[in-house]
C-alpha cells in the first residue's frame, strides 16, 4: 500500500511538472498599461492666441476640466508675438487660432482658407472709455485722439471707427485714431496724449474708470451696441482652422469641439466663482480679473453656450471690418463658418 501510495504520488508530481514546462505561465497585466496606452495615444493639438483672454474661455476650460484629455486631445495654448497669430494655422505648424471674426474676414479675402468652428461670445465686448468728464460724449473727441487697441485690422479698432463714424466724425480730420497696446492706455491719458480708449474687457474698463474714466460707449449694452453697429448679437471672439486641416483631419476637428462644447455646457450653469477658479491653471495671478469678468459675463449675457453664429451679428462684422479698412469686399456666411462640428457635437450632449 505505501509503495502504492507512493507511486501515485511521483507519478502525479512527474505529471504536473511536465504541464508546467508544456504550458507557459501568464504575465501578469502591468498595472499601469492602462494610463501609459492614454498619455500614449493622445493627439497633440496647438492653439494659437494673439492674447490670453477670458472670453475665449470654453477652449481653455476644455483642458483644465479634462475634456479634451477625455476625448482624447493633448492641447497646448501658445501665444504668439512677433506675427499674427493665424500665421502658424495657415503654415500648419498650429492647428487651430483664438482670434475675432474680423481676422476669419481677412484670411478669407486673401483665399487663404480658415473657418470658424465656434464662436465663444455672442455680445459686444468692448466699450469706449473717455479719458476724463470732459470726454464724456462722442462729439466732445472732435479734435482729439483715441486708442483703438494694438492693430488697425482689430476688433478694438474697428470699434473706435464705427464709434466715429456713428458720430460723424472723419477719422484724420476731425478725430485721429491710433493703434496702441491697452498696457500704454493709463500713462497716455494721464499724460493728455489720448481723449479716449477702447477697453477690450469689463475689466479693462473697470481700471479706466478707477483712475477717473467715463463710460462713453457701453459695447454691452443691447440698445446702445444696436445704434453703433446695427445689432444686438455680434459673436466676435471665435476659434479657427485652416480649412486644409478640417479636410484632412476632421476626426480630431471633432473631438477638439466636442470638448469645448462640453466645456460651454459646464460654463453655463457654473458660478462666476468655479469658473474664476477653473480658468485660474491658465491665467496665473490673475484672480482678480476673473471673477470680475465672470460676473460681469454673467449678469449682462456676454457668452455664447451654443457656438453658433447670428447672421445680424455676421452682417455686422462684415460692416465694421470694412469700415476700419480690413476687407473690401461682400464675404458669405459660407465662406467663413463650419459648424457642422458643432452640430455633431450637440447631437451627442443633448
Amino acid at each position: 500500500m505505501k509503495k502504492k501510495l507512493s507511486l501515485l504520488l511521483a507519478l502525479t508530481l512527474c505529471l504536473g511538472l511536465l504541464g508546467a514546462c508544456g504550458t507557459p505561465a501568464e504575465e501578469p497585466p502591468a498595472e499601469n498599461d492602462a494610463e501609459q496606452t492614454t498619455a500614449t495615444d493622445l493627439i497633440p493639438v496647438v492653439f494659437t492666441e494673439q492674447v490670453r483672454g477670458y472670453h475665449w474661455a470654453p477652449a481653455y476650460l476644455a483642458e483644465t476640466l479634462g475634456y479634451f484629455e477625455e476625448e482624447g486631445i493633448d492641447a497646448s495654448f501658445e501665444t504668439v508675438s512677433g506675427m499674427d497669430a493665424t500665421a502658424p494655422v495657415l503654415s500648419g505648424d498650429a492647428q487651430f487660432c483664438l482670434k475675432g471674426i474680423e481676422s476669419a474676414l481677412m484670411v478669407n479675402e486673401k483665399d487663404q482658407g480658415m473657418k470658424v468652428l465656434v464662436s465663444t461670445t455672442q455680445k459686444y465686448p468692448y466699450s469706449l472709455i473717455g479719458a476724463s468728464e470732459d470726454y464724456s460724449t462722442l462729439e466732445s473727441l472732435k479734435d482729439g485722439t483715441v486708442a483703438g487697441g494694438q492693430s488697425a485690422n482689430s476688433g478694438p479698432y474697428s470699434f473706435a471707427m464705427a464709434c466715429m463714424n456713428k458720430a460723424g466724425l472723419v477719422p484724420d480730420t476731425d478725430v485721429t485714431v491710433i493703434t496702441m497696446a491697452s498696457a500704454g492706455y493709463a500713462a497716455a491719458i494721464a499724460n493728455g496724449e489720448l481723449q479716449a480708449a477702447v477697453s477690450a474687457n469689463p475689466w479693462s474698463a473697470k481700471k479706466l474708470q478707477d483712475a477717473g474714466g467715463v463710460v462713453i460707449v457701453d459695447g454691452t449694452d443691447d440698445a446702445v451696441i444696436s445704434e453703433i453697429i446695427g445689432s444686438e448679437s455680434y459673436e466676435l471672439f471665435t476659434i479657427m482652422a485652416a480649412d486644409s486641416y478640417i479636410e484632412s483631419e476632421a476626426e480630431t476637428v471633432q473631438k477638439c469641439v466636442n470638448a469645448i462644447a462640453k466645456a460651454m455646457q459646464w460654463m453655463e450653469s457654473a458660478t462666476p466663482e468655479d469658473i474664476q477658479k477653473n480658468l485660474l491653471p491658465l491665467f496665473e495671478g490673475a484672480d482678480e480679473e476673473l471673477l470680475y469678468d465672470a460676473q460681469y459675463d454673467k449678469e449682462r449675457g456676454l457668452a455664447n453656450y451654443k457656438g453658433y453664429h447670428t447672421e445680424s451679428g455676421f452682417q455686422s462684422a462684415l460692416t465694421l471690418t470694412k469700415l476700419a479698412g480690413g476687407i473690401s469686399s461682400d464675404l458669405t456666411e459660407e465662406q467663413i463658418f463650419d459648424e457642422s462640428f458643432l452640430d455633431t457635437a450637440w447631437e451627442t450632449l443633448q
